[in-house]
Parts: C-alpha cells; sequence; structure tokens
C-alpha cells in the first residue's frame, strides 16, 4: 500500500513539468513565427514589393546602332547607315489565329519585298491553309486526320500539328493571290520572334515613306505587337580591309548564348575579324519597351527608353599607309612577273607594325587571278611559308644563348658522310672567313651551320676547300635536344606560336616535327624546314629591334564613347596597353652584335640589302633578306624574304615580306622600301 502511494505522488509531481514544457514549445513556436513575419514584412517587404511590380510589367529590347571603327587618324572604316524599321514583338499571349489577323492587318501598310517573299517555306503554306480554310482547327484535324490518328496523339499536341501539316495535299498549296503571298511574307517573319523579342519585319525606311506613315497612323490597332524603331545597316569603306571584319545573321551554334545575353533572333553581329572580336563593345545599348501586364500577358503600347549606339573603336591602322601597301604589293607582283623566269609568282604580302607597342599599322596581301588581283591580306595571319635566311638573326640570338657562336668560321662546303649531299653558301666557292656580324651581312649559310653544329655534335673537319661533317644519330639526347632548343628558341621570337593579335583566329606555322636526317637541323638554321606567317616575322624582327621584347601584336587603340558631335569621338573608356610576352635570354651585347650585324646587310659593302644600299641609304633600314628554296627538284625557284626595321638606332616601324615563287629580281626589299618613304612621308623620321 505504501509503495502504490509513492508511486501516484509521483505521477501527480511529474504533470505540471510536463505541461509547462508543452508551453515553452508552443511559445518558442509563436515567437519564431511573430519573427518571421516580422523578417518578411519590414527587412524584406520591399524587395517582395519590388517583385510583385515587376510581374505587372514586361520588357522587349530593340537593338540600336553598332559603334563605329576608325583608323588611328579618326578615317571612319565602318559606320552605320541609319535607317527606321517596322518590328513585331510576340508575347506569348497571342495565338496563331491573332497572328494572322495582325498579319492580315498589317498587309493593308506595308508591302514585302521579293527577298522576304522568298523566304515563304512550306510550312508556312500549310500553316496559313489550316488557319484560313477551317474556322475550327479542330475541323482540320477531323478532315485530316484518322481517329486512331487522332486517339494516338490526344496528348501530343506538336506531334498531331506536325502530322497534320503533312497531311495536307500539295494541290491545295496552288493559286495564292498576290494578297495571299504577302499575308503569307508577314506570317513567316512573325513565326521567327520569340516572346518579347522584337523581329525586324521590314527595314530601309525613312519618316517620309507612305508605307512607314501609314502604320505609325494604325499602330494602336496591334495592341503593341507592332513597333517602329531606330535601325541601321553597317557601311564600309571601299576597298575595306579585310580585319575590320563584317557583321551578318547570328550563326547558328551560337544562337543560344546570344539570345540568352538578350539578343533578337535576327539581330546582326560581328560574324568575323574586328567586328566579331569586339562585339562587346561594338554593340549599342538596346531600346526598352516596358508592357504593362494583366495575367501575365503584355497588354497596350509600352513605355519606350531610348537605347544609345555601341562604343567606337579607334584602331592602329593607318589606312593611308593601307591604300599605299595594296598599291605596291600590286605594282611589284606585275613587275615581278614582268622579269624572265618569274611566270609562277602571282602573290606577294606585306605587313607594318610598330615594334615598341606592337601596335600594327597595315596588313596586305594580294594575289594574281585570271587578270584580276585578290585581295588576300588575311593569309599574313592564317598562312606559312619557308622564310629562308630572313630567321638568321634569330638563329645567331639562340646560339648565343647556348654559347655555340664562333667569333670567326671560315664559310666552305660542308659535306655529308657518304655522300649524301652537302650544306653551302649561295657563293659558289664560299664566303671567306666570318664573324657572326659579317655572316648576317652576307647572309652565310654555313656559318649557321657551324652554330647549330656545336649545339647538336655534329663534328666538321677542315679537308681543304671543304668540312667533312660526323653526324650523332636523330635519337641521340644531345641532338635532339638541340633541335628542341633551336625549335624554342624561335619561339622565343614568335615564330611557330601564336602571335596573340587581338583577331579570333591565327595561324601559327607548320612544325615539322624531330627530323630522321641528322643534316637537316642545318636547314632548320636557315629558315628551310618549319614554316611560319608573315605575321610571325614582323613580331620576330621586333624583338630584335625593341631589345629583346616580343610584343603583342594588336589592332585595337582605344574604345570611346559616342561623340556628341557623330565625327567626333567621344570620351575614352578603354586603352589598350602595349603587352611583352616574353623576352628573350640574350643579353644587350648579344643584341648589340646582331643588330649590327642587320645594319651592315643593307649599309655594308656588298651586303645583301642592295636596294637599301643603292636607293634608300637616309631611310636607316636594318634588315635580314632571305631566299627560300621550295622546290627540291627546282632550286632557282624561291620565296623572297625580308625582316627589317628603321630607323636602325631607334626603331619606329618594322616591316616583314614575303613575295612567292619567284627566280629573279629584289621584289622584297622594293616593297620594303616603298613603305618606308611612304611612313616617312607622313611621321618624317628622317628629318629628326
Amino acid at each position: 500500500m505504501a509503495q502504490q502511494t509513492v508511486k501516484n505522488k509521483g505521477t501527480k509531481n511529474n504533470l505540471p513539468m510536463r505541461l509547462n514544457l508543452l508551453f515553452l514549445v508552443v511559445f518558442v513556436a509563436f515567437a519564431g513565427l511573430i519573427l518571421r513575419l516580422g523578417y518578411v514584412q519590414i527587412v524584406k517587404g520591399e524587395d517582395y514589393r519590388n517583385a510583385v511590380n515587376k510581374n505587372k510589367t514586361q520588357a522587349a529590347h530593340v537593338d540600336s546602332a553598332r559603334g563605329r571603327i576608325l583608323d588611328r587618324n579618326g578615317v571612319t572604316l565602318a559606320d552605320n547607315k541609319a535607317e527606321l524599321a517596322i518590328v513585331f514583338i510576340r508575347n506569348a499571349g497571342i495565338s496563331a489565329q491573332e497572328a494572322l489577323n495582325y498579319a492580315k492587318k498589317l498587309s493593308q501598310y506595308l508591302t514585302m519585298d521579293n527577298t522576304a517573299i522568298k523566304k515563304i517555306s512550306d510550312r508556312d503554306k500549310r500553316e496559313y491553309y489550316v488557319l484560313t480554310k477551317f474556322n475550327d482547327p479542330k475541323d482540320a484535324y477531323a478532315k485530316y486526320l484518322t481517329a486512331a490518328e487522332q486517339k494516338k496523339y490526344e496528348k501530343k499536341p506538336i506531334q498531331a500539328y506536325k502530322l497534320l501539316l503533312s497531311k495536307i495535299p500539295k494541290s491545295e498549296l496552288t493559286g495564292y493571290s498576290a494578297k495571299d503571298v504577302q499575308i503569307m511574307a508577314i506570317q513567316h517573319a512573325f513565326n521567327q520572334a520569340s516572346n518579347l523579342n522584337p523581329y525586324i519585319i521590314k527595314r530601309g525606311l525613312n519618316v517620309d515613306d507612305k508605307e512607314y506613315i501609314n502604320v505609325v497612323d494604325h499602330l494602336n490597332e496591334f495592341d503593341g505587337s507592332i513597333q517602329t524603331a531606330d535601325v541601321s545597316s553597317r557601311e564600309y569603306i571601299k576597298n575595306k580591309p579585310f580585319y575590320v571584319g563584317k557583321t551578318g545573321d547570328i550563326p547558328e551554334d551560337k544562337l543560344n548564348a546570344y539570345l540568352a545575353q538578350g539578343y533578337s533572333r535576327n539581330t546582326e553581329v560581328g560574324t568575323s575579324y574586328l567586328e566579331q572580336q569586339y562585339e562587346n563593345y561594338l554593340r549599342g545599348v538596346p531600346m526598352t519597351l516596358t508592357y504593362k501586364t494583366e495575367k501575365g500577358l503584355p497588354v497596350g503600347n509600352p513605355q519606350i527608353k531610348d537605347g544609345t549606339r555601341g562604343d567606337d573603336l579607334r584602331l592602329t591602322i593607318d589606312i593611308r599607309l593601307q591604300k599605299k601597301l595594296d598599291q605596291v604589293l600590286e605594282q611589284k607582283i606585275i613587275s615581278a612577273r614582268s622579269i624572265g623566269g618569274n611566270g609562277q609568282n602571282d602573290s606577294a604580302y606585306a605587313v607594318m607594325m610598330n615594334p615598341k607597342t606592337g601596335a600594327v599599322l597595315a596588313i596586305g596581301g594580294k594575289k594574281y587571278v585570271n587578270g584580276k588581283f585578290k585581295d588576300v591580306s588575311s593569309d599574313v595571319i592564317t598562312s606559312q611559308f619557308e622564310m629562308g635566311s630572313a630567321v638568321k638573326g634569330a638563329t645567331e640570338l639562340i646560339g648565343f644563348q647556348h654559347n655555340a657562336v664562333p667569333e670567326h668560321f671560315y664559310d666552305k662546303t660542308i659535306k655529308y658522310p657518304g655522300g649524301k649531299g652537302s650544306f653551302s653558301s649561295w657563293e659558289p666557292g664560299g664566303l671567306a672567313a666570318q664573324t657572326p656580324e659579317t655572316a648576317l651581312q652576307f647572309s652565310s649559310n654555313v656559318f649557321m651551320g657551324a652554330i647549330v653544329s656545336n649545339m647538336a655534335g655534329i663534328h666538321l673537319s677542315s679537308a681543304g676547300s671543304y668540312y667533312n661533317a660526323r653526324f650523332p644519330s636523330v635519337d641521340t639526347p644531345r641532338f635532339q635536344k638541340a633541335f628542341n632548343d633551336l625549335r624554342n628558341g624561335y619561339s622565343q621570337f614568335g615564330m611557330g606560336v601564336k602571335t596573340g593579335i587581338d583577331l579570333p583566329k591565327e595561324g601559327t606555322g607548320f612544325n615539322g616535327g624531330m627530323p630522321d636526317n641528322p643534316g637537316l637541323i642545318h636547314q632548320f638554321s636557315i629558315g628551310q624546314y618549319d614554316t611560319y606567317t608573315p605575321l610571325e616575322m614582323v613580331q620576330y624582327i621586333s624583338t630584335i629591334a625593341n631589345g629583346g621584347y616580343r610584343m603583342q601584336p594588336h589592332l585595337l587603340e582605344s574604345v570611346h564613347e559616342p561623340g556628341k558631335d557623330g565625327d567626333q569621338l567621344g570620351k575614352t573608356i578603354d586603352q589598350f596597353t602595349p603587352k611583352v610576352l616574353n623576352t628573350i635570354g640574350n643579353n644587350k651585347r648579344d643584341l648589340a652584335r646582331v643588330q649590327h650585324g642587320l645594319y651592315l646587310v643593307t649599309h655594308g659593302a656588298n651586303g645583301t640589302g642592295s636596294v637599301f644600299r643603292t636607293q634608300g641609304e637616309k631611310y636607316k633600314v636594318a634588315a635580314k633578306t632571305g631566299t627560300a628554296q621550295i622546290d627540291r627538284k627546282d632550286h632557282s625557284l624561291y620565296n623572297e624574304t625580308l625582316v627589317s626595321y628603321a630607323p636602325y638606332d631607334d626603331p619606329q616601324v618594322a616591316i616583314a615580306v614575303v613575295v612567292p615563287r619567284v627566280r629573279n629580281g629584289h621584289q622584297n626589299q622594293e616593297i620594303a622600301l616603298e613603305m618606308y618613304k611612304e611612313y616617312d612621308k607622313f611621321y618624317h623620321y628622317t628629318s629628326k
């Protein structure tokens, strides 16, 4: 009995404790709820109110004019032709029948041209047939689909509609009137528009056009779906340089990415070169059309906020030099072809660059095809050529990096073991004793061969009037290291690698890999193994000219806001900063010796740059010529090349030239000399 009493007493004492705990839990829950409501109403209330208000409006955008592209002196290379357009703005609430009704109305005020009419597709005709021949779409399904087909696709409306269209006989798609065709052309344009992405129905209008006036007078009939817009078409100078690029329709493989950025399907975008590279700058701020919505759908006419055209690009290009370069290339191709043996020459290429900043001044390429000249300037960036002796300045500097350059070496033929060929300079009896400087002056192949022989472990023993060469295997570590060191060394100057120019794509030349014949390292040292682009060559010689800095070539100088005066540049918003990609591994003494050798090419007695010495000494050019043999069966056919800079004591401009497939002449030097004259005409460096 006592135990029972103790048990009941314990139960009675626990009851208030449990009730208190329950009350505490309820209190905490209510407190948390009150705090949460307070947070929602007070802290986040404004955000939620904004979200609600936002849902009461929807915005559409119409692209503004693109920015201009100008040369370094303000000459316009790409501009806009202002025009007016009629645009369709689809919203999710517009049915196919409503869109057709809009198209019928619009056809009363607007006439579509033949280009638009040609875009009418078979599907457009079938849809027009269904919408105009049946008051209720169900009647069309009942006529052309069996009961089994209707049941099968009952829950698959897209597939059902596709099947319906396919069942309409072609005989029903003929005999349309001119009025029907106009409506279908407009309807086709409507069908290209995605929700609230304006689609241009017709452009090229102006305020005095009757069509434009009629549409404006009846805009209220379209519930905001038809609007007018200020648009523009791109205009370029005559004979526009290739690197300006062009605009066009959004590429299909990039459509989704552009749509995600707010572009319309029929927005014209940059599709090549600078127009593509700097699309983000050139694209304007779109005009905004803000619609009120009811039940989530736009209604009525929108509020319009004007956009602004894109930013202007000022380039490093001097269009005066560009035009002159194009003329000179054509003239020198004609003169080359007039020389006996040069019948295979049909092209020439050149590029001018500031060696200290990488600013590209002009890029030219011309090809003679069927009696007319074709512009192939893009080949300067994308096509590769055997460059020959023009690379020798780099060969010597690479040799200095590896302590492989002899102070003196006698130039005479190197004979290979077993009578398997030889290696010699251009002078049949050799060029006698050479130093690093004179080896450039006279373009000694053998001196370059001595450098790489020292690197690769090739033993050259004198045998009177020639050297006997003893080769290691191409598989030996030393030979492979030497070959790789040579290739990596050339890349320090920009040969065989991308230059970094601010364009969407560029070539890198051709890498011949590791040779199976050790004697090919001699050919490699004189530019007859790997191939390079002319742009790589001007970057290479600029690296020597400026003291060892490989500069990134660039076409963009600065970016500007649209100016208040259409002919003036606005505020600078971005400036290209010259970029050093790498420095070469040579000291000042090495560079000075090579620079002096390049000076001797054009100023020393019997240097290979004879045109500069006899006709253009005042222009103070340092250079290296090249003649790359390109046919093993015809050693008299070669690429004529040149790398150069001026003035040699304070470089302002570097020029690289390639004239393929010639036998005679000095067109490479003549092209460069004409361009140094033209540069000096505008920038007066010889008078300083």
